[in-house]
């Protein structure tokens, strides 16, 4: 699978899933990026623009690598190492 990221204007990049990293992050850390995740989601959805077919798919997008992140992040085997901590 996979994941793309998309930087500074004109720029993005593909990367392997197994060639992403592992980080160890404790879950008051955990809670602050899903916190800050669904504020980004609020602030996508509550965006007013025209709704232009690029902007739905844009829109749809985004919201896509927001919610696939966030799925992520609750599955991944480092939320219950850093809970033994």
């Amino acid at each position: 699978m996979w994941t793309e990221f998309s930087g500074p204007p004109r720029e993005s990049f593909c990367l392997l899933m197994s060639d992403l990293a592992t980080i160890n992050i404790t879950e008051k850390q955990l809670d602050l990026l899903l916190s800050g995740l669904r504020y980004v989601r609020s602030a996508e959805k509550l965006r007013v623009e025209e709704p232009t077919p690029e902007y739905v798919r844009s829109r749809t997008e985004k919201l896509n690598e927001i919610e696939t992140l966030v799925d992520t992040l609750n599955s991944s085997p480092r939320k219950q190492s850093a809970s033994q901590v």
